[in-house]
């Protein structure tokens, strides 16, 4: 499993994923290797609000600047 395993351990937890062009979204985390994570019920955050992503959204793991588990703190 190497460095995904804390990953797969919080596979079917809510995320928001934030890219490396600023844009930002948040769904369900279903699956991650290497070079990818894969979202579902996934909505983009906008300035204008929240837009429903149709389908899956796969996103390439080197575009990602931080993944955050909404609702907890340290």
């Amino acid at each position: 499993m190497g460095k995904d395993r804390l990953l797969k351990q919080l596979l079917r937890e809510r995320f928001v994923i934030t890219l490396r062009t600023g844009e930002s979204f948040d769904g369900l985390l279903v699956d991650a290797d290497e070079k990818t994570v894969r979202l579902v019920d996934a909505v983009a955050l906008t300035e204008a609000g929240r837009r429903v992503v149709d389908g899956e959204l796969f996103v390439p793991r080197a575009e990602i600047v931080y993944l955050q588990k909404p609702g907890v703190s340290a």
